[in-house]
């Protein structure tokens, strides 16, 4: 399920600012993207199913 904008902000959430567009193309276990801004501490392996459709 998606969250809304206004429902992500640190320091739950973190945030990759103008990321390289096709990073999510490249993103899984071995090529993880970790953000940027925000809690920085968050790394994301999989894209989400509905928005890679």
């Amino acid at each position: 399920m998606h969250q809304s904008d206004s429902e992500i902000a640190a320091p739950a959430w973190g945030w990759i600012n103008d990321p390289d567009p096709l990073l999510w193309r490249r993103l899984n276990e071995s090529s993880p993207a970790r953000a940027t801004k925000g809690n920085t501490k968050r790394v994301a392996t999989r894209r989400c199913q509905s928005c890679d459709t």
